[in-house]
C-alpha cells in the first residue's frame, strides 16, 4: 500500500518569482523619487560614485562598495534607508516612508533581481509606433497554415498539428495515449474539479462507442460543477477577496462580496462569451438591457484592495495612498486582460514595452473617475446608489470627526486648556450621525452588491488638520502625469482618458462617456482583440494542460517569455474569437486533442532532450491544487455538500463541507489551507500559482482535523459496505484510488486489521498518497 511518509514528499520545483516586475513597479519609483537627483547620470556628479538609474550602476555600487548584495539584509542600501548607525542616512533630508523601505527590503530579500537579469526579447520602444505594432503579441490574429507532420493520423484536433510539427523538428515522439482509467480521472478533475466514482470509471472503461470520450467531455462541460471549478481559476486573476489588508473605518470589508464569485460561476456555466465577460466586469452598469443581477460582475473592480486613509494624515500622504489604489486597479486590468505591465509606466515611460507615462495616466484617469460603491440589484439603481453612498460616507466621516473631537478634548483637559470647543464639535458630529442614522433606516434594504459607479475622486484638505475624499457623481477626472509618480507633483496638463496608443488602430480617441469604463472594455475586446485573445487562450492552455505556452501569463511584453508554440497560439486564439469567444468551446478543443490525451509517463531518451516537457511529448503530471484535493476528500468521505452560492464558509471551521471555492478568501487573515497550499496573495493580481513543498504542508496532512475527519469518514463508508476485512480493503481503494488493491497492498492492509483504528490509518495514508494528490 502507499506509504504515508513517501506520499508526503511532493516533489515539485517552484517556479521563479517575477522579481523583475517588483523592481519596475515598487523599487525604481522609490529610487527615481528620492535618489536620482544625486545618484544618476543626470546628476552633475554622482555623489559617492554611486549611480542608481541603471542596472550596472546598482550592481557596481559606489566608493563605499556594492550598494546591494542579493538576499543580504545588511546591504548598504538597506542600512542607509533604515538610518542604521553604520551607514550614511539616506535620503539626508528625511527617512523614506515605511512602505518604501519595506518594498526595498522585500526586493533585496527576493534576490534584488534587475530587469536585465533575464534576457529581454527585442522589444519596440514608444518612439517607434510602427515597429511596436509588429511585436509578436501585438500583431493581428489570423489562422495559421497547417504544417506538414510525420504522422498525419496522430492529430485529433487542429492544434495537434503544431504540436507534432515541433516534435518532428526536435526528433521527439509523442507518448502513447493514456489508458482509459487515467484519462477519465484526469478529465474529471480538469473540467469539474472532482474525481469520478469507481462506478463511473468502470462505465467509461466498458463504453465501446467510438464517441464515448466526446460524450463524457460534453457531459462534464454541461455540469454545474464546471463553473465552480473554472471560476476559481478566474478568481485568482481577479484577486478576489472578501476584505482588505486592514479593517479601519475607511477600509471596512465590503458587504456581500460573494455575489461577484457567484456571478463568475454562473457566467462560466452559461458559457458567457469572453468578450462580454470582459465588458460586464468593467462596465455592467453602463451596458443597456442587462438584468439587474449582472451588476454583480462589477465586483472585479468593486472588490479591489482599499487601504486605510487616516484623515489626520497630511494631504500628500492620503493622495499617495489614493494613487496607489488607482495604480493597483490599472495593474489588475492591464495584466489580467492584456498581459501587459502598464503600471510600470507610473513614474516614467516603460523601460521595455511601448507604454508611455501618458498611456498610464490615461488609464489611471478612468480609475480616478470610478468610485467603489454598493449597487442595488434593481432595474434603475443609480438614484439608490447615490443615496447609499452619501449616507454611508457621511456616517464614516461624522463618526471619525466625532471621535477625533473627543480625542482633542481629552488632550486639552490634560493640558489645562478649555475643552469646550471640542465638546461643541463632538456634539455637532454626533447630531450629524444621528440624522444620518435616521436616513439610513429609510434606505433601500433589498439585495445589493459590491460594485462601482462613475464618480470623480479628489483629495481635499481641511486647513491641514483633516484630509478627506470628495466624490462627484457623474463627473469624470483626467489626470496629469505625476512627476516620478508623485500626485503632489502634477505635470502641466491633464492627459485625456483613452486607450493605449500601441493597441489602438490609429490615434486613440479620448473617452467621452462617463468614466470611460465602457469604452475601455470595448477597446480591450476590439482594438486589442488579438492580444486579449492570446492572453486568455494562454491562461486556459495552462489551466488545462499544466503549463502555459507563454510561461509569463501576465507579461506578453519584451520582458515576458516568448511562446513555445507561436503558430499554435495564434491559430487557436483566432479560432477562439471565431467561435464567438466561447470558453467551453476552447476547453473542449483542448481536452479532445491528442496532445492532452497522452500518457504522462516519461522515457529516458525524450527526457534527456526535453526534461521539462516544454515541447509536449507527453502529458504533464500535475499536482492537484488545494481546491481539487480538498473537494475530493470531502466527496470520497461522503461529506461533500453540493449546495452553491451565498455567504462564504470559514474553511478553518468544522462545518465547511461545501466546495472550497465557496470558502472565504481573506487579505487580512488567510485560511490555513489557502496560506499553506499556494493560493495567490489576493492583495494583487494573481498571475499563476507557484507550487511549494514545505514541512507545514506535511504536518497538515498528518495532523489536521480536516484530513483526519475525512479519513474517518472514508473508513466508515468502506466498513459499512463490506462484509469482511478484505472487503473493507477493496472498498477503501475503490473509493479513494478508483481501483482495487494489489495483492501486496491487500496483505499489508490485512496485517493492520487487528490494530486500533486500523482502517482510519489506512484511509489517511491513501488520502495523502501521491496517487491521490497527483493527476497522471
Amino acid at each position: 500500500m502507499p506509504r504515508l511518509a513517501a506520499a508526503l514528499v511532493l516533489a515539485l520545483l517552484p517556479a521563479a518569482a517575477r522579481a523583475d516586475d517588483a523592481f519596475e513597479s515598487k523599487v525604481r519609483p522609490v529610487l527615481a523619487e528620492h535618489c536620482y537627483a544625486c545618484h544618476s547620470a543626470a546628476a552633475k556628479k554622482a555623489k559617492g560614485g554611486l549611480t542608481l538609474d541603471t542596472p550596472d550602476g546598482i550592481r557596481k555600487g559606489g566608493d563605499s562598495g556594492p550598494a546591494v548584495v542579493p538576499k543580504d539584509a545588511t546591504s548598504l542600501l538597506l542600512k542607509a534607508v533604515e538610518y542604521h548607525p553604520d551607514a550614511p542616512a539616506m535620503p539626508p533630508k528625511g527617512k523614506l516612508p515605511d512602505r518604501a523601505v519595506a518594498d526595498l527590503r522585500s526586493w533585496v530579500k527576493a534576490g534584488a533581481v534587475l530587469p536585465e537579469g533575464r534576457a529581454a526579447q527585442a522589444g519596440p520602444t514608444t518612439r517607434d509606433p510602427a515597429a511596436a505594432k509588429q511585436f509578436w503579441s501585438f500583431r493581428p490574429l489570423r489562422e495559421q497554415p497547417l504544417p506538414a507532420v510525420s504522422r498525419p493520423d496522430w492529430p485529433a484536433r487542429r492544434h495537434d498539428h503544431f504540436v507534432l510539427a515541433k516534435l518532428d523538428t526536435l526528433m521527439l515522439r509523442p507518448a502513447a495515449p493514456a489508458d482509459r482509467r487515467t484519462l477519465v480521472r484526469r478529465v474529471y478533475f480538469d473540467l469539474i474539479g472532482l474525481p469520478p466514482t469507481f462506478e463511473q470509471v468502470e462505465a467509461f472503461v466498458a463504453d465501446g462507442r467510438p464517441d464515448a470520450y466526446e460524450r463524457l467531455v460534453d457531459g462534464l462541460l454541461a455540469s454545474p460543477r464546471f463553473g465552480e471549478k473554472w471560476a476559481r481559476h478566474w478568481l485568482d486573476v481577479a484577486r478576489y477577496a472578501e476584505d482588505h489588508s486592514t479593517s479601519e473605518s475607511t477600509c471596512k470589508p465590503p458587504r456581500f462580496p460573494f455575489r461577484y464569485r457567484d456571478w463568475v460561476v454562473a457566467a462560466l456555466n452559461a458559457d458567457l462569451p469572453f468578450d462580454d465577460f470582459v465588458r460586464r466586469q468593467l462596465a455592467a452598469d453602463l451596458l443597456p438591457g442587462l438584468a439587474p443581477e449582472e451588476l454583480a460582475a462589477l465586483g472585479f473592480l468593486g472588490l479591489s484592495p482599499v487601504y486605510h486613509k487616516e484623515p489626520k494624515l497630511a494631504e500628500d500622504v492620503i493622495a499617495g495612498i489614493v494613487a496607489d489604489e488607482w495604480d493597483e486597479r490599472v495593474d489588475a486590468v492591464t495584466r489580467g486582460f492584456l498581459g501587459l505591465t502598464v503600471a510600470c509606466a507610473r513614474c516614467h515611460d516603460h523601460k521595455f514595452d511601448p507604454v508611455s507615462s501618458e498611456d498610464y495616466y490615461a488609464l489611471a484617469g478612468v480609475m480616478a473617475s470610478t468610485q467603489l460603491a454598493e449597487r442595488p440589484l434593481i432595474a434603475d439603481p443609480d438614484a439608490v446608489t447615490e443615496e447609499l453612498a452619501a449616507v454611508r460616507l457621511g456616517l464614516m466621516e461624522s463618526g471619525m470627526r466625532a471621535g477625533y473631537a473627543r480625542e482633542l478634548r481629552g488632550t486639552a483637559a490634560k493640558e489645562g486648556r478649555d475643552p469646550a470647543p471640542f465638546d461643541r464639535d463632538a456634539r455637532k458630529y454626533d447630531a450629524e450621525m444621528a440624522a444620518l442614522k435616521e436616513r439610513e433606516k429609510k434606505l433601500y434594504t433589498g439585495p445589493v452588491t459590491p460594485a462601482v459607479r462613475d464618480a470623480g475622486t479628489w483629495v481635499t484638505a481641511d486647513g491641514g488638520a483633516w484630509t478627506s475624499l470628495t466624490y462627484k457623481a457623474g463627473v469624470p477626472r483626467d489626470l496629469p502625469v505625476f512627476v516620478r509618480g508623485n500626485p503632489m507633483k502634477p505635470g502641466p496638463a491633464p492627459v485625456p482618458r483613452r486607450f493605449l496608443r500601441v493597441l489602438s488602430a490609429g490615434e486613440p480617441a479620448p473617452f467621452r462617456s462617463g468614466s470611460g469604463r465602457r469604452e475601455l472594455a470595448e477597446a480591450i475586446v476590439t482594438d486589442a482583440r488579438g492580444l486579449t485573445a492570446r492572453v486568455f487562450v494562454n491562461r486556459v492552455w495552462g489551466w488545462v494542460v499544466g503549463r502555459p505556452l507563454v510561461a509569463t501569463p501576465s507579461n506578453f511584453g519584451a520582458l515576458g517569455e516568448p511562446p513555445s508554440h507561436p503558430e499554435l497560439l495564434d491559430d487557436l486564439a483566432a479560432r477562439f474569437v471565431a467561435s464567438g469567444w466561447s470558453v467551453k468551446w476552447l476547453v473542449r478543443e483542448l481536452v479532445l486533442s491528442a496532445a492532452y490525451r497522452q500518457a504522462s509517463r516519461a522515457d529516458d531518451e525524450s527526457a534527456a532532450r526535453d526534461a521539462d516537457n516544454r515541447w509536449l511529448w507527453r502529458g504533464h503530471r500535475k499536482r492537484l491544487e488545494v481546491e481539487g484535493w480538498r473537494d475530493a476528500m470531502l466527496q470520497v468521505s461522503g461529506r461533500l455538500d453540493l449546495r452553491g452560492g451565498g455567504p462564504s464558509d470559514d474553511l478553518d471551521g468544522p462545518f465547511a463541507v461545501r466546495r472550497t471555492v465557496y470558502g472565504k478568501v481573506s487579505r487580512q487573515r488567510a485560511a490555513d489551507v489557502h496560506r499553506l497550499f499556494d493560493l495567490p496573495d489576493p492583495k494583487a493580481h494573481g498571475e499563476r500559482r507557484e507550487p511549494t513543498v514545505t514541512p507545514l504542508q506535511q504536518l497538515y496532512f498528518l495532523n489536521s482535523p480536516f484530513v483526519r475527519g475525512a479519513a474517518v469518514g472514508v473508513a466508515r463508508l468502506a466498513a459499512r459496505d463490506a462484509s469482511s476485512p478484505r472487503d473493507v480493503m477493496r472498498q477503501l481503494y475503490r473509493r479513494v484510488l478508483l481501483r482495487g488493491p494489489t495483492a501486496a497492498e491487500t496483505a499489508a492492509g490485512l496485517a493492520l486489521a487487528g490494530e486500533p483504528a486500523a482502517w482510519d490509518v489506512l484511509a489517511q495514508a491513501l488520502l495523502v498518497s501521491n496517487e491521490f494528490l497527483f493527476l497522471d
